[in-house]
């Protein structure tokens, strides 16, 4: 082999080396990025799960008697008649 051949090949093989050492470098950032993504994706998840569970709450019997009490505001139990009207009224958004 020439000496010109062996440069040749001598260089190839470290080009070869360099994009491995970039690819890989690589790999492992869009690996790392995936890995923070995923950790994110957990936190948002567990965020809307303790919103919804605080929306549970809010909703129930004891809170809007609470709220409504804080207000000022007095809490009429349904009526006979008031539970007709509802039974016959038409579904919002459906034609009569």
């Amino acid at each position: 082999m020439t000496v010109p051949r062996a440069l040749l090949v001598i260089a190839m093989m470290v080009i070869i080396g360099v994009a491995v050492v970039v690819l890989r470098g690589e790999s492992a950032r869009a690996a790392n990025r995936v890995q923070h993504l995923h950790h994110r994706q957990v936190v948002l998840e567990h965020d809307i799960w303790s919103r919804d569970m605080e929306l549970a709450r809010l909703r129930g019997p004891d809170a809007i008697r609470r709220r409504t009490s804080d207000l000022g505001l007095e809490l009429v139990p349904p009526s006979a008649e008031s539970k007709d009207r509802a039974a016959t009224a038409p579904a919002p958004n459906q034609p009569e």
